[in-house]
């Protein structure tokens, strides 16, 4: 490595079995030296010695050699001028070869390590280098490393879950472009950070590139501004006379069977994020209330006291949704989702250390509850309903779902007082199907007592119930005979859910007080998506509730399934015309719509009246003729691809439960049933076949979380590339083959060139964009490419964020006013 910056090597050798190097003496000191000498160096001389060394580094990763231990003692000083010392240690990670992760060696300096280098994974990239540089120059001007403690297992606990204090709290003469450019250096993904030292570089000498300043300092400081807190009807009395509106605090004055209906203005959490689960949760207590927010970009949980005008974040909780308060509200259990992992936590409602509880076993969240026993209940991988200690564990399986009585998960646990019994969700396949469970913590046996999607419980007997049409209905419940004592009554309307997965974003406390986010999604809207971001509606008379979307090879027609009230149904929009028309005939839940290669047809999966089982069909796409199947109803299908020539054809078989969802194949004239292509212990799902027809993209959780890989095509044993990290799905292959997009939770698109035919090779993912309001699917596309490749159809979920939420105090009352046929 010839560099002006970097310290060369003459010769190295061994002698006497000691390994020696012979390099140039240098007439000077570390940067060590100095920073001990001076704690803080000038402003301008730190992002000099910076901005040398990301040369040097940017030249490194240019040849291939990644350093891997950055830090002020290999960063030597020359009469002012940096050099860069000791590439030592990654001759010896290239040399060292599996060895470093079979015995567990995380090579590296814990200050200055990046979170993946913590964790021990042995193909970095340049971004590792970048993260070490960001920390070398937060030390440089503030005098301390973003993260210390007092042993190395310590620094790396806070590496890996706290966020550094904002370099200007530390230093306010640091300017604010070189405050942003280093805070981008240390962020946790890879994928958020500069994607070369050379990009670094230039953020630390343009202060034109200000991109983070707003996010940081929502994040870091509480900016206080006067809330409104309106008194709303809604479909309740209310009686104005225990309200306090002043900056936003509710307190109660007035008697305690008054009702009042307010709206809490969450402020700096921006908005309550969109997430296709549970994004709220109240205390047993009715004293506050913890919700899903914005972090930059990312998710965090927000806790909002209901004596106090603004919600404050929890920074820890990066990624986090499904909140769940424990018995007293002192804690809080949630659910994190990182690089398709998702692990089971708790933390203070102060804030502080988080407790992992079960890791990366959890495959997918269902929702969780605390019992008053000490326990943490929760939904597993497999769909089952489990327990765990809240201090942690082995976790112990209660009851599991039964697929002979037609319901393929247990979701959204809620435990009664006294911890004996379980109201739970039971999904058997859609949100318009679910019902009601109850479970029997000591048996396990699960009776079901009526149709809904989200159950809670209120003192002394109500099962409050989210239901369809964004409803909230009420029954009382004995718990003796395990049954409801009459029918489920609306109460409330308005209130919003998810289409998806039937929940409905509510909750309630022992003492009534009732929590729900009105219904702010409207119809959803298909949406052309440039690869700056730039979003521009197809046709602002379509909306609906839409899946799936599907453009034809000639990009003038999309294939979409829409929700309607009898079930999905797959319909085709004509771009010239405007025609809108239905196609799937009588096929019930039928969606996931492909097009044949010559764009003359249609392929979908879907049920009939007569076999329970979902399969594939097919359909010209002018609906000229009938429906007919693709195969026999032998296997239960999910998706659906067709290679170019009509020869093959690939599914993926229904599945609810870690390691149930598998790739498979049928042979045109040779398969009566499909065979398998790629069966694992893990699930593979989401197949994309190349336009040449040689590769197949899909999506698999070997690695313990989501990630895109490449096979070759029909022969898939012969090789395989992974082409993601840190988390991946949704794979769309560009139509000329150049190109394959994916996507991640966070709503960010990626790009990656590709080069198919009888070889296969790709590049580094590079992010185009980052749009987490639209919607996605976990085990599906939910988008498609333009045939030119510089546009994507979307689906926008018409602004399901807000930044309020709807509370009622007393609701108990309003119940009790029902019940007695008022109003």
């Amino acid at each position: 490595l010839q560099h002006p910056h970097i310290l060369p090597l003459f010769d190295s050798g061994v002698a006497d079995s000691f390994l020696y190097y012979v390099m140039p003496y240098v007439e000077g000191i570390s940067l060590r030296d100095r920073m001990a000498r001076e704690k803080q160096l000038p402003i301008a001389e730190a992002v000099r010695i910076a901005s040398e060394v990301a040369s040097a580094l940017d030249y490194a990763h240019r040849h291939g050699v990644i350093h891997r231990d950055i830090k002020p003692e290999n960063i030597l000083l020359h009469d002012g001028s940096a050099l860069v010392a000791d590439f030592g240690i990654a001759l010896a990670a290239s040399k060292a070869g599996t060895r470093m992760t079979e015995t567990g060696m995380s090579l590296g300096t814990p200050s200055y390590m990046s979170p993946e280098q913590a964790m021990g994974e042995r193909d970095l990239d340049a971004r590792s280098d970048v993260y070490a540089l960001g920390c070398v120059a937060y030390e440089m001007l503030t005098g301390e490393p973003p993260f210390s403690g007092p042993t190395a297992q310590a620094i790396v606990a806070k590496v890996m879950t706290s966020e550094p204090v904002q370099a200007t709290l530390l230093r306010k003469t640091i300017p604010a472009h070189v405050s942003d450019a280093i805070h981008t250096a240390l962020e946790k993904l890879p994928a958020d950070r500069f994607a070369t030292a050379a990009e670094f570089a230039a953020a630390l000498g343009d202060a034109s590139l200000r991109t983070r300043t707003a996010h940081i300092e929502a994040a870091t400081s509480p900016r206080r501004r006067l809330g409104v807190l309106p008194i709303a009807a809604l479909l309740l009395a209310v009686l104005a006379a225990g309200l306090l509106i002043g900056r936003g605090s509710v307190k109660k004055e007035s008697s305690s069977s008054d009702i009042i209906a307010a709206s809490l203005d969450m402020g700096d959490s921006g908005r309550i994020r969109q997430v296709g689960n549970i994004r709220l949760a109240i205390s047993r207590q009715g004293d506050r209330v913890v919700f899903v927010g914005n972090s930059g970009s990312d998710a965090a949980l927000w806790v909002r006291e209901m004596d106090q005008p603004d919600a404050r974040m929890l920074p820890e909780t990066k990624g986090a949704f499904a909140p769940f308060f424990s018995p007293d509200g002192k804690s809080i259990g949630y659910a994190t989702s990182i690089a398709g992992r998702t692990t089971l936590k708790t933390i203070s409602v102060s804030g502080g250390v988080t407790r992992s509880l079960v890791e990366d076993s959890v495959a997918s969240f269902g929702g969780g509850t605390w019992g008053d026993d000490g326990n943490i209940y929760f939904t597993t991988a497999s769909r089952a309903l489990a327990r765990v200690s809240s201090t942690g564990g082995h976790f112990t399986t209660i009851a599991l779902p039964d697929t002979a009585k037609g319901y393929k998960e247990i979701d959204f646990p809620a435990i009664l007082p006294g911890s004996k019994l379980a109201l739970v969700m039971l999904w058997y396949g859609s949100s318009a199907t679910n019902k009601i469970g109850l479970i029997d913590l000591a048996t396990g046996r699960v009776s079901v007592i009526a149709d809904g999607s989200y159950p809670r419980f209120m003192e002394p007997d109500r099962v409050v119930i989210g239901g369809s049409n964004n409803q909230i209905l009420v029954a009382h419940l004995d718990k003796r005979q395990l049954r409801l004592t009459d029918s489920p009554v609306v109460v409330l309307q308005g209130v919003q859910d998810e289409v998806s997965n039937g929940t409905v974003q509510f909750d309630v406390a022992d003492n009534g007080t009732f929590v729900y986010q009105k219904k702010v999604r409207g119809d959803v809207g298909l949406v052309w998506v440039d690869r700056a971001g730039v979003m521009t509606k197809v046709d602002s008379g379509l909306v609906g509730s839409f899946i799936s979307p599907s453009l034809s090879p000639d990009g003038g027609s999309i294939a979409l399934g829409v929700n309607t009230a009898v079930g999905t149904q797959v319909w085709v929009k004509q771009l010239a015309t405007g025609a809108f028309t239905q196609l799937s005939g009588e096929i019930k839940d039928a969606d996931r719509p492909v097009w044949t290669p010559d764009g003359r047809g249609i392929a979908f999966v879907g049920v009939t009246a007569a076999a329970a089982r979902r399969t594939a069909w097919i359909r010209r796409a002018d609906g000229s003729d009938k429906v007919q199947p693709m195969l026999g109803n032998t296997v239960a299908l999910d998706e659906i691809q067709l290679e170019k020539t009509g020869r093959y054809m690939v599914f993926r078989s229904e599945g609810a439960g870690q390691g149930t969802r598998h790739l498979m194949l049928s042979e045109r004239g040779v398969d009566s049933v499909p065979k398998s292509l790629i069966k694992e212990k893990y699930d593979t799902y989401a197949a994309a076949l190349s336009p040449d027809g040689r590769w197949l993209a899909f999506v698999s959780e070997e690695s313990g979380g989501r990630e895109v890989y490449v096979r070759p095509f029909p022969h898939v044993d012969s090789a395989k590339f992974a082409v993601s990290v840190n988390g991946a799905f949704e794979p769309v292959w560009r139509r000329d083959g150049t190109e394959l997009f994916f996507r991640n939770p966070r709503g960010e698109v990626f790009a990656v060139p590709v080069t198919t035919g009888a070889t296969f090779k790709h590049g580094v993912p590079k992010l185009l964009f980052s749009r987490p309001g639209l919607t996605i699917q976990d085990y599906y596309r939910n988008y498609d490419v333009s045939p030119d490749g510089k546009r994507f159809l979307m689906l926008d979920g018409g602004g399901g964020e807000t930044s309020s939420l709807n509370v009622i105090f007393n609701w108990g009352r309003q119940l009790e006013r029902v019940a007695k046929g008022g109003k």
